[in-house]
Protein backbone atom coordinates (compact mmCIF):
# COMPACT_ATOMS: atom_id res chain seq x y z
CA UNK A 1 0.00 0.00 0.00
CA UNK A 2 1.36 3.44 -0.91
CA UNK A 3 1.26 6.18 1.69
CA UNK A 4 1.77 9.92 1.66
CA UNK A 5 5.05 11.11 3.17
CA UNK A 6 5.50 14.90 3.37
CA UNK A 7 3.48 15.40 0.17
CA UNK A 8 4.99 12.57 -1.93
CA UNK A 9 3.57 9.07 -2.34
CA UNK A 10 6.03 6.38 -1.28
CA UNK A 11 5.68 2.59 -1.51
CA UNK A 12 8.32 0.27 -0.06
CA UNK A 13 10.80 3.19 0.06
CA UNK A 14 10.31 4.11 -3.63
CA UNK A 15 8.48 7.02 -5.21
CA UNK A 16 5.11 6.31 -6.84
CA UNK A 17 4.41 8.04 -10.19
CA UNK A 18 0.63 8.34 -9.84
CA UNK A 19 -2.21 7.45 -7.50
CA UNK A 20 -5.80 6.96 -8.64
CA UNK A 21 -8.96 6.93 -6.55
CA UNK A 22 -12.20 5.72 -8.11
CA UNK A 23 -10.58 6.08 -11.56
CA UNK A 24 -9.55 9.72 -10.98
CA UNK A 25 -5.89 10.74 -10.74
CA UNK A 26 -5.40 12.32 -7.30
CA UNK A 27 -1.59 12.43 -7.22
CA UNK A 28 1.11 12.80 -9.84
CA UNK A 29 4.84 12.67 -9.12
CA UNK A 30 6.45 16.11 -9.41
CA UNK A 31 9.34 15.82 -11.89
CA UNK A 32 10.85 19.14 -10.78
CA UNK A 33 13.61 18.16 -8.36
CA UNK A 34 15.02 20.93 -6.19
CA UNK A 35 12.13 23.35 -6.84
CA UNK A 36 10.18 24.36 -3.77
CA UNK A 37 6.82 26.00 -3.19
CA UNK A 38 8.25 29.48 -2.56
CA UNK A 39 6.22 32.36 -4.03
CA UNK A 40 8.32 34.36 -6.53
CA UNK A 41 7.77 37.73 -8.19
CA UNK A 42 8.00 37.59 -11.98
CA UNK A 43 10.43 40.32 -13.14
CA UNK A 44 9.17 40.60 -16.71
CA UNK A 45 6.81 39.45 -19.42
CA UNK A 46 8.24 35.93 -19.66
CA UNK A 47 9.30 34.33 -16.41
CA UNK A 48 11.44 31.27 -17.12
CA UNK A 49 10.78 28.69 -14.42
CA UNK A 50 13.13 25.84 -15.42
CA UNK A 51 14.05 23.23 -18.01
CA UNK A 52 12.86 19.66 -17.57
CA UNK A 53 15.56 17.02 -17.91
CA UNK A 54 14.67 15.07 -21.04
CA UNK A 55 16.27 11.85 -19.83
CA UNK A 56 13.00 11.22 -17.97
CA UNK A 57 10.77 12.00 -20.95
CA UNK A 58 9.98 9.89 -24.01
CA UNK A 59 8.51 10.92 -27.34
CA UNK A 60 4.74 10.54 -27.22
CA UNK A 61 4.42 11.02 -23.45
CA UNK A 62 2.14 13.76 -22.16
CA UNK A 63 3.49 16.29 -19.66
CA UNK A 64 1.40 18.67 -17.57
CA UNK A 65 2.84 21.89 -16.08
CA UNK A 66 0.95 23.78 -13.41
CA UNK A 67 1.68 26.69 -11.07
CA UNK A 68 -0.28 28.77 -8.58
CA UNK A 69 -0.61 32.41 -9.66
CA UNK A 70 -1.32 35.03 -7.01
CA UNK A 71 -2.69 38.21 -8.65
CA UNK A 72 -5.54 39.29 -6.34
CA UNK A 73 -3.41 41.29 -3.86
CA UNK A 74 -2.47 43.69 -6.70
CA UNK A 75 -5.90 44.16 -8.27
CA UNK A 76 -6.16 47.66 -6.81
CA UNK A 77 -3.23 48.99 -8.86
CA UNK A 78 -4.03 47.15 -12.08
CA UNK A 79 -6.94 47.53 -14.45
CA UNK A 80 -6.13 44.72 -16.83
CA UNK A 81 -3.74 41.85 -17.37
CA UNK A 82 -3.45 38.10 -17.10
CA UNK A 83 -0.93 35.31 -16.59
CA UNK A 84 -0.62 31.70 -17.67
CA UNK A 85 1.73 28.73 -17.84
CA UNK A 86 3.61 27.84 -21.04
CA UNK A 87 5.24 24.53 -21.98
CA UNK A 88 7.69 24.51 -24.92
CA UNK A 89 9.31 21.51 -26.57
CA UNK A 90 12.53 22.50 -28.38
CA UNK A 91 14.95 20.67 -30.64
CA UNK A 92 18.76 20.65 -30.27
CA UNK A 93 19.02 23.89 -32.30
CA UNK A 94 16.62 25.73 -30.00
CA UNK A 95 13.71 25.72 -32.44
CA UNK A 96 10.27 25.47 -30.86
CA UNK A 97 8.67 22.22 -32.00
CA UNK A 98 5.47 22.63 -30.01
CA UNK A 99 4.10 25.13 -27.50
CA UNK A 100 1.09 24.88 -25.25
CA UNK A 101 -0.43 27.77 -23.27
CA UNK A 102 -2.42 27.23 -20.09
CA UNK A 103 -5.63 28.73 -18.81
CA UNK A 104 -5.36 32.40 -17.87
CA UNK A 105 -5.53 33.86 -14.39
CA UNK A 106 -6.85 37.43 -14.59
CA UNK A 107 -5.29 40.45 -12.86
CA UNK A 108 -7.87 40.38 -10.04
CA UNK A 109 -7.78 36.65 -9.28
CA UNK A 110 -5.72 33.83 -7.83
CA UNK A 111 -5.63 30.30 -9.16
CA UNK A 112 -3.77 27.49 -10.81
CA UNK A 113 -2.85 27.71 -14.46
CA UNK A 114 -2.13 24.41 -16.17
CA UNK A 115 -1.18 23.22 -19.63
CA UNK A 116 -0.10 19.97 -21.19
CA UNK A 117 1.51 18.73 -24.39
CA UNK A 118 2.50 15.48 -26.04
CA UNK A 119 6.28 15.34 -26.52
CA UNK A 120 7.02 15.49 -30.28
CA UNK A 121 9.83 13.75 -32.20
CA UNK A 122 13.27 15.44 -32.00
CA UNK A 123 12.60 17.05 -28.60
CA UNK A 124 15.88 17.95 -26.91
CA UNK A 125 14.52 20.09 -24.06
CA UNK A 126 11.26 21.13 -22.46
CA UNK A 127 11.04 24.66 -21.07
CA UNK A 128 8.56 26.03 -18.56
CA UNK A 129 7.46 29.67 -18.43
CA UNK A 130 4.91 31.90 -16.76
CA UNK A 131 3.78 34.60 -19.19
CA UNK A 132 2.71 37.88 -17.64
CA UNK A 133 0.61 40.14 -19.84
CA UNK A 134 0.07 43.80 -18.78
CA UNK A 135 0.87 43.03 -15.14
CA UNK A 136 3.70 45.58 -14.55
CA UNK A 137 5.81 43.08 -12.59
CA UNK A 138 2.92 42.39 -10.22
CA UNK A 139 2.69 38.68 -10.87
CA UNK A 140 3.52 36.30 -8.08
CA UNK A 141 3.68 32.56 -8.66
CA UNK A 142 4.72 29.41 -6.84
CA UNK A 143 4.08 25.71 -6.35
CA UNK A 144 5.36 24.70 -9.83
CA UNK A 145 4.73 21.11 -10.77
CA UNK A 146 5.43 18.96 -13.84
CA UNK A 147 3.88 15.53 -14.00
CA UNK A 148 3.01 12.88 -16.53
CA UNK A 149 -0.53 13.10 -17.90
CA UNK A 150 -2.78 15.90 -19.07
CA UNK A 151 -4.37 16.96 -15.77
CA UNK A 152 -2.73 18.81 -12.88
CA UNK A 153 -2.99 17.35 -9.40
CA UNK A 154 -2.36 19.29 -6.16
CA UNK A 155 1.21 20.46 -5.55
CA UNK A 156 3.68 18.07 -3.97
CA UNK A 157 7.45 18.17 -3.73
CA UNK A 158 9.50 15.80 -5.85
CA UNK A 159 9.98 12.52 -3.97
CA UNK A 160 13.76 12.88 -4.42
CA UNK A 161 13.62 16.11 -2.41
CA UNK A 162 11.93 14.28 0.46
CA UNK A 163 13.75 10.95 0.36
CA UNK A 164 17.27 12.43 0.16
Amino acid sequence: MADITHGAWIKDGNAVDAVYQDGVKVYGRNLLVGVDSTIHQAPGWYQWVTNVKTKFIKVGETLCFSAFINNAPHAGILSKGKDYCILQAKDASGNILLQSNGNTINFDADGTSQTSLVIPNATDSVLLFIETNNMSKNTYYGYPKVEFGDTATPYSSAPEDILN
